[in-house]
C-alpha cells in the first residue's frame, strides 16, 4: 500500500482556523494613512496564515515503508483558476498552529499528515490575500465539482485530483476531523480563508475548503479477490494477524471501529512487514483486516474481533 504517516486527530474542543489571510485585503475606501494604521494593528492581531491546532491532540504513528501512489508534493497546478505554485513542507509550530508559507505565492503541505495519493486526507493551505492584494488562493472560491487539480513531485510524477465539493464554514466551525483525519479514500483538501475580514477579531469570518479525490482507473469488477487474513487477535496495545499464503499478495489494510460501529481504515501494511498494528488504545476498539493483491483486488473482511481479557 501507500507510503503513509498516520495521523489521529482526537477532537477535544472546536478548533479555531485562522488561515492564509495576511492582514485581510479589503477595499474599504479609506485614505492611505488610515489603512496603514489599521494594517499595523491587524498584523499584530492575526498571526499570518495560522491554522490553530493547539486544542487538538495530534498523535503521529510510525511511518510505514510500503510503496504505492503517495508523493511528496513540489508543485501545484489548478488550470481552472490559473494557479501554478511551488509547494513547501510545514508542520506544527510551537504554539500548536499549522505552519504556512512566508509569502503569498507558495502553497504549504501539512507534512505530518498524509502524502497526496495515499489513503487519507492530504492537506494543502495557502494565503487568500495580503496587504498588497490577492494571493495564490484568491480564486479558490470559484472552484466547482468536476474540475481538476494537479500535484507534481520533484521527479515529475503527477497525480490528478477531481473536485468533489466546495464548502464554506464559519471560522470556529470547520470540521477538523473531516479535513485532517482518517479517510477510506485518497483525498486532497485545499484550505484558505474567505468572507469579510473581521477587524475586531483579526481574521476573516469564514474558512473555505475544496475537497478533492484522486482520479484513478477503476478496478475491473471481475478481478479476482484474495483470501481474507486469519487469526486476527486484539491484544492490549496492538493487533496481530496471519498472512495470506498467496503469491500475489502485496499488502494488508487494518480497519477499526469505535462505539458508533463505523469502520475506518487506520493503516496499511506491506506484505514484507510484520503482521501487526500498534495502537495504545486497542482494547477499546473493534478491528478487521483485509488483504490486497497485485491486481488491486481487496479481500472480504476477516473475522471482526475485539480485545478479550
Amino acid at each position: 500500500m501507500l507510503n503513509k504517516t498516520i495521523i489521529n486527530i482526537i477532537m477535544l474542543s472546536s478548533l479555531f482556523l485562522a488561515m492564509g489571510c495576511e492582514a485581510g485585503f479589503i477595499d474599504t475606501g479609506l485614505e492611505k494613512e488610515q489603512r496603514t494604521k489599521e494594517e499595523t494593528t491587524i498584523a499584530s492581531e492575526e498571526q499570518q496564515g495560522a491554522i490553530d491546532l493547539k486544542n487538538e491532540f495530534v498523535q503521529l504513528k510510525q511511518k510505514e515503508k510500503e510503496q504505492e501512489l503517495g508523493i511528496v508534493p513540489a508543485n501545484l497546478r489548478i488550470p481552472a483558476i490559473k494557479v501554478e505554485a511551488s509547494v513547501m513542507k510545514v508542520g506544527l509550530l510551537d504554539n500548536g498552529q499549522m505552519g504556512v508559507p512566508d509569502n503569498e505565492e507558495d502553497v504549504a503541505w501539512f507534512e505530518p499528515g498524509t502524502k497526496p495519493g495515499n489513503t487519507g486526507n492530504a492537506v494543502l493551505a495557502a494565503h487568500v490575500d495580503s496587504r498588497e492584494g490577492p494571493a495564490v488562493f484568491w480564486d479558490l472560491k470559484k472552484m466547482e465539482p468536476g474540475q481538476e487539480v494537479f500535484v507534481t513531485d520533484e521527479d515529475g510524477t503527477e497525480l490528478t485530483f477531481v473536485v468533489k465539493r466546495v464548502e464554506r464554514y464559519p471560522r470556529d466551525e470547520a470540521p477538523i476531523k473531516e479535513i485532517f483525519g482518517n479517510a477510506n479514500s485518497k483525498n486532497l483538501n485545499l484550505i484558505t480563508c474567505t468572507g469579510t475580514f473581521d477587524r475586531a477579531n483579526g481574521g476573516h469570518e469564514e474558512r473555505l475548503v475544496v475537497y478533492t479525490e484522486l482520479k484513478e482507473d477503476k478496478v475491473p469488477e471481475n478481478i479476482e479477490k484474495p483470501s481474507s487474513p486469519t487469526n486476527v487477535v486484539v491484544h492490549d496495545g496492538y493487533v496481530t494477524f496471519h498472512a495470506v499464503r498467496e503469491v500475489d499478495i502485496v499488502g494488508y489494510r487494518v480497519y477499526r471501529a469505535g462505539e458508533d460501529g463505523a469502520f475506518d481504515l487506520v493503516t496499511s501494511i506491506s506484505s514484507h512487514q510484520r503482521k501487526s498494528y500498534t495502537d495504545s488504545e486497542a482494547r477499546n476498539y473493534t478491528y478487521y483486516v483485509t488483504a490486497i493483491n497485485k491486481q488491486g483486488g481487496e479481500s472480504e473482511p476477516s473475522e471482526i474481533t475485539k480485545y478479550r481479557d
